[in-house]
């Protein structure tokens, strides 16, 4: 089995980003690395693959699962961002499109972590309010 791997290197705002793709046994596989303000050197690139291959945090398209409840969309308004995506970046739809939904996916989990927190922190409050309550009417 080949393994393919792709670097695309752009300026995207007020940063350079690249976006490693590799595709393994079939499976593609996308990583997202920000270079910062100025463009990166070739030096640069060679060093975050030799020294940091391992620790890039790769997003396997296999494993996620689209997002459902997002509002319908006319066909007029998705026939034009597909214009503006292949005309922004080119072929690089794929890649794009895992990054979102794992970037979509990571924020529901952090939406339901937030929720958790918050009703275990208002729980605890009760429960002081309550243990309070008591005491204060605890007799003598």
């Amino acid at each position: 089995m080949a393994t393919q791997s792709q670097l695309t290197v752009f300026y995207d705002q007020s940063f350079f980003r690249g976006v490693f793709e590799r595709v393994i046994k079939g499976h593609y596989q996308v990583a997202k690395v920000t270079f910062g303000t100025q463009e990166p050197t070739l030096n640069q690139i060679q060093t975050l693959i030799m020294q940091q291959w391992c620790a890039l945090r790769w997003i396997d398209s296999n494993s996620l699962v689209p997002v459902v409840g997002q509002e319908q969309q006319s066909s007029k308004k998705r026939q034009r961002l597909a214009r503006q995506l292949v005309q922004k970046h080119g072929n690089n739809h794929r890649s794009e499109v895992v990054l979102k939904l794992a970037h979509q996916q990571n924020l529901v989990i952090k939406k339901q972590r937030r929720r958790e927190t918050k009703q275990a922190h208002a729980a605890e409050v009760r429960r002081k309010k309550l243990a309070k309550r008591l005491e204060k009417h605890r007799g003598h």
